[in-house]
């Protein structure tokens, strides 16, 4: 028997003894794809650990399992893994497109078979453990099938494969509610839609205490801050007590004008709640150096402490984290469950997640659903925050359409990657891709960027510039960014002293400098941000300014960039703030690629992205 269907990436599941390699092997022959036991996997002190007779731990098995979802997202391929607990199905869930097959066999039978493989390091004495482990599947796991293991091996295939079509591959969750295209506009829905939000959360069982965790100005353009301002009066007025704690990670703290900028009308600027990224912070667990290793293929290997704002843990009933799902050049594609563990996360959490992304490259990040730091960060959160505080996720994806930006989707869930929340982000991230995402037929020569100054007053924030378009740039290429109210290198001031002392020199020196021990190690972060901030030498960045408000020419220069004066260029290339992005020429006629919104979108060439594409 043969099936028709594409195979994708499967696993057969159950206890030790259930007969899954067996079943695997011939599973994987008949489809006509690769086969990895994962029992191959396991790092030498979880093997030695299981010889001894001696069960092994969640923190055991965290890194063996990432390292088994790396081989799932191999395409179409059989692996066998226990995946005796929910929550490591939901691990290898992240996979896309995974479908799983459990092996159901008596404890009798499973002893019986695991003690006829001899010097294998699961004896028989540990099928007891196994089954006291196992959470037996149950509702919501769609993409699950029970087989009886106890058949002949041909019949247990044949079974199999009669199921896999009845399998809904993917996430077992589905999103509370989606809504939008990419033709869509949804701006004038968005009260509508949050009448919606209202109500699911009033009719909570005892919800009288809710924190909103928007982001800060730095999204302007997310709809966040209207959402959130709706979202408040709606929930106040049925006699909630609402909280306003904006996600800003490691940014200057919001002023007046730019929370004004924000919210609009209605603003809560007075009532904000402070993000403190070094003060105020609980420890709630560590990402083990073992999987930091793993996912970063052995490039990285320090753990990851996980510090969260310990005002998210202040007795809220529920935490509603509102943003904007975009291209991302840290995470892939950013928001989600990076909103909660990053932007109100402490510096140990900020600076190594960061760091992983630059040792990974942007390139084999930016626009991905999945990514090493959104592997971290998903299992920081899924491990640690959210069995202590429930959170809904409201998901915007907002596209430039030249004369105005406008909301094409939003999408609410609850939970981390393999509930509802996932799912929501998974649905957001795809129109994400699809309007946010532009692919350009050749490298562009000359790139010129605008900086709104109400968003933009830092390189360190002003470089999605260089992020967004780099994938684009042709080799020997030119950006020029217009940046009016850029006036600093970082939104800390140590973070600056380390820009202006480093400079954006590109990888190797950066390196370099954190391997020499000296500051740079202590701030991985920043490390990270002068990685991404340079051309690697590929093509010249010129930092654009008013040096008589902003940056000046020698401070540009001084970091490693070429400058102009603000004023000249604007002349030059005859573009503002109210030009429309797209093909246009300067004034001697010469073409270029002007990007009014850099923050919105991601532009690449085809060879350069090798992601999903829209």
């Amino acid at each position: 028997m043969t099936t028709r269907l594409p195979a994708g990436p499967i696993v057969v599941m159950g206890v030790a003894g259930s007969g899954k390699t067996t079943v695997g092997t011939e599973l994987a022959r008949r489809l006509g794809v690769r086969f990895v036991d994962a029992d191959d996997l396991h790092p030498p002190n979880n093997v030695e650990k299981m010889t001894a007779g001696i069960p092994l731990s969640d923190e055991d098995r965290w890194p063996w399992l990432a390292r088994t979802r790396q081989e799932l997202r191999g395409g179409d391929v059989v692996v066998t893994c226990s995946a005796l607990k929910r929550r490591y199905r939901d691990l290898l869930r992240q996979a896309d497109g995974v479908r799983f097959v459990h092996l159901d066999v008596d404890r009798s039978v499973a002893e019986a078979r695991a003690g006829s493989r001899p010097g294998h390091f699961m004896a028989s004495t540990m099928v007891a453990s196994q089954f006291a482990a196992l959470e037996t599947p149950g509702a919501g796991e769609t993409d699950l099938a029970v087989i009886d293991g106890s058949a002949a091996v041909a019949d247990v295939v044949d079974a199999i494969e009669r199921r896999l079509s009845d399998l809904r591959s993917g996430l077992a969750s589905v999103p509370h509610f989606a809504v939008g295209d990419a033709d869509a506009d949804l701006d004038d829905e968005i009260p509508r839609l949050v009448d919606q939000f209202a109500d699911s959360i009033r009719d909570r069982p005892r919800c009288r205490r809710v924190l909103l965790v928007p982001p800060d100005h730095t999204r302007l353009h997310s709809r966040a801050g209207v959402i959130s301002v709706e979202l408040m009066r709606r929930l106040e007025a049925g006699g909630v007590t609402v909280g306003v704690l904006p996600a800003s990670g490691t940014h200057v703290r919001m002023g007046a004008a730019d929370a004004a900028a924000l919210f609009g009308p209605g603003s809560p600027s007075e009532r904000l709640l402070h993000h403190d990224w070094r003060e105020g912070l609980r420890s709630v667990g560590e990402i083990a150096g073992d999987e930091v290793s793993t996912l970063t293929g052995g490039a990285f290997g320090q753990p990851i402490p996980i510090e969260v704002d310990e005002q998210l843990f202040e007795d809220w009933d529920l935490v509603v984290s509102i943003g904007q799902v975009v291209p991302h050049e840290v995470i892939g594609m950013a928001n989600f469950t990076k909103n909660i563990v990053i932007g109100l996360g402490g510096a140990a959490t900020i600076h190594r997640s960061h760091f992983v992304g630059a040792v990974v490259g942007m390139e084999q990040i930016m626009g991905r659903t999945s990514s090493a730091v959104r592997d971290v960060v998903d299992a920081a959160f899924d491990r640690f925050v959210a069995p202590i505080v429930p959170v809904l996720f409201v998901l915007t994806v907002v596209e430039d359409v030249g004369d105005r930006t406008v909301l094409r989707g939003v999408f609410v869930g609850e939970g981390g990657s393999a509930a509802s929340g996932g799912a929501a982000f998974h649905g957001a991230a795809s129109l994400a891709r699809t309007v946010n995402l532009d692919i350009v037929g050749e490298p562009l020569e000359r790139v010129v960027c605008w900086l709104d100054p109400l968003e933009f007053h830092s390189t360190w924030l002003g470089n999605k510039a260089v992020y967004r378009t780099r994938m684009a740039i042709a080799d020997g290429g030119e950006l020029f960014v217009l940046a009016p109210g850029v006036r600093r290198f970082g939104e800390d001031p140590d973070i600056d002293e380390l820009i202006r002392q480093f400079g954006y020199r590109g990888t190797p020196a950066t390196l370099a400098a954190v391997r020499s021990g000296g500051p740079l190690a202590a701030n991985l972060a920043a490390a990270a941000h002068l990685i991404h901030g340079s051309s690697e030498g590929r093509f010249r960045i010129v930092w654009c300014t008013d040096p008589t408000t902003g940056l000046r020419r020698d401070e540009v220069e001084s970091v490693g960039y070429d400058w102009c004066e603000l004023a000249q260029a604007i002349e030059r290339f005859g573009v503002d703030g109210s030009t429309v992005s797209g093909l246009t020429a300067d004034g001697v006629g010469e073409p270029f690629h002007f990007i009014a919104n850099p923050a919105l979108g991601l532009w690449a060439t085809a060879e350069r992205f090798s992601g999903p594409r829209p």
